[in-house]
């Protein structure tokens, strides 16, 4: 089973990204992570067979960069 964990963060743009990119590809693979920098909480959503919320949030704090956990239910879209 996967867990899909999603954060609000404080990155900004391409440029926050692109930092962030090598880390990011490196410990949760290239295709188990993406950014929506379109919405207000600039939302980090990562797919992981593991729970890794404290690694990435230490992760990206030794960036630079705020990362929250954003608590969530399936409840909540009718799933």
């Amino acid at each position: 089973m996967m867990n899909v964990i999603i954060f609000k963060t404080s990155v900004q743009d391409k440029n926050d990204l692109d930092c962030l990119r090598p880390e990011l590809n490196a410990f949760l693979g290239e295709k188990n992570w993406t950014f929506d920098l379109e919405d207000i909480d600039k939302i980090l959503r990562v797919v992981s067979p593991v729970v890794c919320t404290i690694a990435v949030e230490q992760l990206l704090l030794e960036h630079g960069f705020l990362c929250i956990e954003m608590p969530y239910s399936l409840d909540e879209f009718k799933v």
